[in-house]
């Protein structure tokens, strides 16, 4: 019985561990977002770089999330949850058209899920 309850136990312990979560990058590029479409699901993170020599922000559309005001070079690190708004922008520079989406119900293109792939030149 002590096997069988040990057993048990250490399935219900693998059933339960949280699963890994993956990490996504948005780079804020001065007039735009790279990628401006990110495919993570619930549970992952998106770290949001700004790369750009001005200060910017990525915004919900509804503003019900923000990175605030993000300095060159300054890191923010977001976890994607249900139900959050997926557009996002720029709401520290009024002028800037620069919009990304954070689509967490569809799977990524097939195209982007093979990015890490070598291209094969040689037809094998």
């Amino acid at each position: 019985m002590l096997r069988k309850t040990g057993l048990l136990a250490l399935t219900l312990g693998v059933l339960a561990a949280p699963l890994h979560a993956s990490e996504h990058y948005v780079l804020l590029m001065g007039d735009g977002y790279f990628p401006d479409y990110v495919y993570p699901v619930i549970g992952d993170t998106i770290r949001f770089v700004n790369q750009s020599d001005v200060t910017m922000s990525a915004t919900a559309s509804d503003e019900s999330w923000d990175t605030g005001p993000m300095a060159p070079g300054e890191v923010v690190i977001l976890d994607v949850v249900a139900g959050m708004v997926q557009t996002f922008g720029d709401s520290v520079n009024a002028n800037n058209l620069a919009a990304g989406v954070i689509d967490y119900v569809n799977a990524a293109p097939l195209e982007l899920e093979r990015n890490y792939e070598p291209n094969h030149l040689d037809g094998n």
